[in-house]
């Protein structure tokens, strides 16, 4: 069993590095999809979670303000075609029982994953009532969420 964030900023890396943190002290398998390891690193993200970055040409080329602002709008394109080719194919998917949306720009990665792959739950939040065992006290209030996406989305 395994869960997947998607962060490709550090917005929230204070609540991915806390839920990661929970999950691995119980033995769950955590991956982290973002764009460079060395900010969460520093963040306090867990040895024990692995991380998976997305290189893009696009990320390093950028050098002037017109290409910049036109790159904003392909961005999700080019980031999910990166996670496709690259840390997607690392992950067990078969395995993993909930992807995490960490921050809004990777709301269209766990979209597709979505698609791709109807059975996975995408959340917004970690659901972390499967692994409280018989601790439920254990859990902060308010840190449970509803699936974002189960099953089937319509396109």
């Amino acid at each position: 069993m395994s869960i997947v964030f998607l962060a490709l900023g550090t917005t929230r890396a204070r609540a991915v590095c806390a839920s990661a943190r929970f999950l691995v002290e119980r033995g769950v398998q955590v991956d982290l999809i973002t764009v460079e390891e060395k900010p969460w690193r520093a963040e306090g993200l867990d040895e024990r979670v692995r991380v998976l970055p997305l290189r893009t040409r696009a990320d390093r080329m950028l050098a002037n303000k017109l290409a910049a602002k036109f790159y904003k709008l392909f961005r999700p394109y080019v980031m999910w075609r990166a996670a496709r080719r690259q840390a997607l194919r690392l992950v067990d998917w078969n395995a993993v029982e909930q992807a995490v949306i960490s921050d809004s720009h990777a709301i269209p990665i766990g979209w597709h994953l979505a698609r791709r792959h109807p059975k996975l739950t995408v959340a917004f939040e970690l659901d972390r009532t499967p692994y409280l065992g018989s601790d439920p006290a254990s859990v902060p209030a308010g840190s449970d969420s509803a699936p974002l996406v189960t099953g089937t989305v319509a396109d």
